[in-house]
């Protein structure tokens, strides 16, 4: 089964702060204790936008695990002024592998 991925997508309302929120996350997100977690990537695509990609083994680890992300992330929005949207989906690893 391949990895289960939730998406958050962030936009922040000031820039200036994305640096600073991800400084904030380095000194003080911990993540490591939801269950089936494989890994987190990280984004920064322009100076207002950012992604992080949560992995997960199971579809029924990342359901479980989405309203706790979902609620550690709406405290960091409001400290760094962003707006993250979430999505769930699956890694295509063939794809992936096939275009690497």
């Amino acid at each position: 089964m391949p990895p289960v991925v939730i998406i958050g997508h962030f936009r922040y309302a000031n820039a200036s702060l994305m640096s600073v929120g991800h400084n904030w996350l380095e000194d003080n997100g911990d993540f490591s204790d939801f269950e089936g977690m494989l890994r987190i990537e990280a984004f920064h695509i322009v100076p207002d936008r950012g992604m992080g990609l949560f992995f997960f083994d199971t579809k029924k680890s990342a359901q479980t695990a989405l309203p706790k992300i979902k609620q550690a992330m709406r405290e960091y929005a409001q400290m760094f002024e962003c707006k993250v949207t979430w999505e769930l989906g699956f890694m295509n690893e063939t794809l992936s592998q096939t275009l690497s």
